[in-house]
């Protein structure tokens, strides 16, 4: 019998490095053209032309930055860009901000998640954190107040994690809360305000369907990401006692809020799945993702921020080498060991999310409805109190 065998390294991929880029770029195009088409057709054309400025923005410095790094280094610009691809951190940057973001704060923000995101660690291939998840914490952090006259309505993500804590708790609160949203189907959809690319949870889909089927992406992380943070969040539900929703029980529309708001969906798709900043095992990265999806429900519930999605693939970038040296071995020790290892971190996330749910108070009343019913008793009062010194004392 003859075996033919090649020694290692071997070549696993069948797209090239380049051609992996090209076909995701198609991908972060299909999400940016919907967004110029939504802005342009809810808001106008100043709308839309200010998210194509954002975006040649973002660019330019991309290609500046790296440009003068090979300059430096004394390499050729042409092909130290070819193979840097640092135009997909920029389209990925633009997509994670809102359309109300200057482009000087998202220019200083391409440019830290270039230089000290990714070309500080030796470049393309050799750094830890996801640059673009880096240059957006920059922004939440340092220029959250550096916004334009393009100002949208309050989106659904704000109105969730400021006004109601994520935790609606009664019939009328469910109710308003929805209303103000637009509900599930604009939540799905995405025909919204909110991040430029992150809001059509349905495209979104759509096109990491097509990219896990041309192997670009890995398929076990997002669905292993949305599948546990539906689960998570289901369990919340059903603890809290969350009521239905236009007969839709609480455990199901309560969990696709949680998937359909805020950047969970891009960042599975887009951001989770980065080939660099995650494990190289499919073990690892089963386990990155779960304990992404727990930081995130983890975040959402107790921590001061309103988005949770961001920050879990920050953490979870510096436990990645953590996750690389648990899973090293022989592969049957390793596939046991990760089975072990999936179920323990399952188990302790499902009981520190359950114990972050028990301790927040939920939210009973729609608080603008409540501030409007206090200002409307205060005119009254002031009227009151008017008529009296007009009619000499009597009480209206």
């Amino acid at each position: 019998m003859k075996f033919t065998f090649h020694v290692s390294p071997n070549l696993r991929q069948r797209q090239s490095t380049k051609q992996i880029m090209f076909e995701l770029l198609l991908g972060l195009a299909a999400v940016y053209v919907f967004a110029l088409i939504y802005y342009f057709t809810e808001y106008g054309s100043t709308y839309a032309m200010q998210a194509v400025l954002l975006l040649v923005t973002a660019l330019v410095v991309a290609l500046a930055t790296e440009s003068v790094f090979a300059i430096v280094l004394k390499k050729n610009v042409k092909q130290y860009l070819s193979s840097s691809f640092g135009w997909i951190t920029a389209i990925i940057l633009t997509l994670m901000c809102k359309i109300d973001i200057t482009p000087y704060a998202l220019g200083v923000a391409t440019f830290f998640s270039i230089f000290f995101g990714k070309l500080l660690f030796g470049g393309f291939g050799n750094n830890i954190f996801n640059p673009a998840a880096f240059g957006r914490a920059v922004i939440f952090n340092a220029f959250m107040a550096a916004t334009t006259n393009v100002v949208t309505s309050a989106t659904p993500l704000t109105v969730l994690g400021t006004t109601y804590d994520w935790m609606p708790g009664s019939e009328a609160a469910i109710t308003s809360m929805m209303d103000t949203i637009g509900g599930l189907t604009a939540l799905f959809t995405g025909w919204y305000p909110g991040a430029i690319g992150e809001t059509s949870a349905l495209l979104i889909l759509l096109v990491g369907a097509v990219l896990a089927y041309r192997q670009v992406i890995d398929w076990r992380v997002p669905t292993i990401y949305l599948g546990a943070i539906f689960v998570l969040t289901a369990a919340v539900a059903l603890l809290c006692g969350i009521g239905s929703y236009q007969g839709i029980p609480g455990f199901i529309w309560y969990p696709c809020v949680h998937l359909f708001s805020g950047g969970v969906v891009f960042g599975a798709v887009f951001m989770l799945t980065d080939p660099v900043t995650s494990p190289t095992s499919a073990q690892g990265r089963v386990l990155f993702a779960l304990g992404a999806a727990i930081i995130t429900v983890l975040i959402r519930l107790k921590a001061n921020l309103p988005e949770g999605c961001l920050y879990s693939i920050l953490i979870m970038n510096m436990l990645t080498p953590l996750i690389e040296s648990a899973m090293d071995g022989k592969q049957l020790v390793v596939r046991s060991r990760a089975r072990k290892a999936f179920i323990g971190l399952a188990a302790v996330g499902m009981a520190f999310v359950l114990l972050a749910a028990s301790v927040v108070e939920p939210v009973m009343e729609d608080s603008a409805s409540a501030a409007t019913a206090a200002d409307q008793n205060e005119v009254l009062q002031t009227a009151n109190v008017m008529v009296q010194d007009s009619i000499g004392g009597d009480e209206l």
